[in-house]
């Protein structure tokens, strides 16, 4: 990286809002064909609306500064940074060149981390900030709001700027105080407590959730011990943790940790950090983030002592701040998805279809999970936690909320995690309307297969024709795309 900081930042091509485009596609020409520095000044006039080969080349020595490329009179080619840079077109990658080059572009995203700001308003704040450099460039602040807003990070309306989703993602992370774990690297209760801020007693416990200084949960700890009192089976990507009670205690029961975990199941909403404890050693290594993706109330040994059994799944994070980058890409996904839907009339004033299934490499397999839990999240919330068939909201003997998130066109078909895709339903109803018992009509009326020779249609046959229970606002009610999808699919006769 260059020794010393540049105050000003240099514009690409494109206009602010589109660098990042026309940068991509210089470094795969680039990457491609291997040009001479006079090649690529004539690629960037051919392909840009730049005509001065002094304003190019001064383009191109601001790339080798952010260390994106290399210039030779006889060759230009990608660093190593810039070959990552251009495969995965991660924001993060050039933010942090940029950053690591130029003053204020961390100053900028904390200062509209307070509110929209106009760029003379951030101009002021980078000034303020590092007045040591002398930043008065009145052209500096655009240049560094083209930046962000082409990095995605910065939106722009009526002279105003705002962060995005990912750029109020990108800000918290940068700010953030949450500790940098590495994975497969030992750590003693002191260096936990001293990079959690907290105090664990005289041992730590196998589920420590923590909360915030407003009581809000804001992580949870894992622990899994070698020679611990019942076995976990830790081995690959998903794997089994049983809960916390030992059993001379009996059956375990909902204790704020089990309920911790068991709700993290429901919707995923905080970072859950794993750790392993080998027999002959004090401290514990660290294995990472992990998702609960589900939990089952079950009998555990020959005493049929009953446990919680979490299925947990390792998640590709490295900090616990991409957790929160992730659910801003599922919010900011959803929001794109209604906002598409709703524009899919053909004519003025006609019903919108919202497309019937996802698209199948849209989205990495981590923020599917993620996706997956605040689907469920959304609908058990939506409908209150209660079933939209029968109205009831039973709880397990152990405490656990007999309601679930059902996907009206199933998952197995592609359906999406959309919550007009969604019914909350109780167990018994769940299965009865993804094995083509119930249906729901157009108008919320429930439909009954027509099969009294078979054992459970006389149970039924009592719903046919009853309303269901669907939430209050429109744009969470059941679309009917999605039902009559499927009715088709279970051979109900469209209503």
């Amino acid at each position: 990286m260059t020794s010393e900081k540049r105050s000003i930042a240099v514009r690409f091509f494109g206009g602010a809002g589109n660098y990042t485009t026309v940068l991509e596609e210089c470094c795969t020409h680039i990457l491609t064909s291997d040009p001479t520095e006079a090649a690529l000044v004539e690629w960037v006039k051919s392909n840009t609306k730049a005509t001065s080969t002094d304003g190019i080349r001064d383009r191109l020595r601001f790339l080798e500064a952010l260390e994106l490329l290399e210039i030779e009179p006889e060759r230009v080619r990608l660093t190593e940074t810039g070959i990552t840079w251009v495969s995965q077109t991660d924001p993060n990658v050039l933010f942090e060149q940029l950053d690591a080059t130029v003053y204020g572009f961390e100053t900028a995203l904390e200062a509209l981390q307070n509110g929209p700001k106009t760029d003379a308003e951030l101009g002021d704040s980078i000034a303020n900030t590092h007045a040591e450099v002398n930043w008065n460039d009145p052209s500096g602040p655009a240049q560094h709001r083209g930046w962000l807003q082409s990095l995605g990070y910065v939106e722009r309306s009526d002279g105003l700027n705002s962060l995005t989703d990912s750029g109020r993602a990108l800000a918290r992370r940068r700010t953030s105080d949450s500790p940098n774990f590495q994975r497969q690297t030992y750590y003693t209760q002191a260096d936990l407590e001293k990079a959690f801020d907290t105090s664990f007693g005289s041992y730590i416990k196998g589920i420590n959730p923590r909360t915030d200084d407003h009581g809000e949960l804001s992580y949870i700890i894992v622990k899994a011990r070698e020679d611990g009192p019942y076995s976990d089976e830790l081995d690959g990507e998903r794997f089994t943790y049983i809960g916390e009670g030992v059993p001379s205690k009996g059956d375990q029961t909902l204790t704020g940790a089990n309920k911790a975990l068991l709700e993290q199941a429901e919707g995923a909403s905080v970072p859950v950090y794993f750790f392993y404890q080998p027999a002959d050693r004090s401290d514990l290594r660290y294995e990472g983030l992990v998702s609960v993706a589900d939990v089952r109330y079950v009998s555990a040994d020959e005493r049929d002592r009953r446990v919680y059994e979490f299925t947990m799944e390792r998640l590709d994070l490295e900090h616990p701040t991409e957790f929160e980058t992730l659910a801003a890409s599922v919010t900011a996904g959803e929001r794109e998805e209604t906002d598409s839907d709703a524009n899919d009339g053909t004519n003025a004033g006609s019903e919108p279809e919202p497309a019937l299934t996802a698209a199948e490499d849209e989205y990495t397999e981590v923020q599917r999970r993620v996706r997956s839990s605040a689907f469920a999240k959304r609908v058990k919330s939506a409908y209150d936690f209660r079933c939209a068939i029968c109205d009831r909201s039973r709880e397990s003997p152990a405490g656990t909320v007999d309601i679930e998130a059902a996907h009206i066109y199933p998952k197995q078909e592609n359906g999406r995690d959309f919550i007009r895709n969604g019914l909350a339903l109780c167990r018994l109803h769940h299965w009865a309307f993804d094995t083509g018992w119930l249906a729901v009509s157009d108008a919320y009326r429930i439909l009954v297969a027509d099969r009294p020779e078979l054992e459970g249609y006389e149970e039924f046959s009592r719903l046919e024709g009853a309303q269901i229970t669907v939430p209050p606002a429109e744009d969470e009610q059941p679309h009917a795309t999605f039902l009559a999808a499927h009715r088709e699919l279970h051979g109900f006769e469209s209503v």
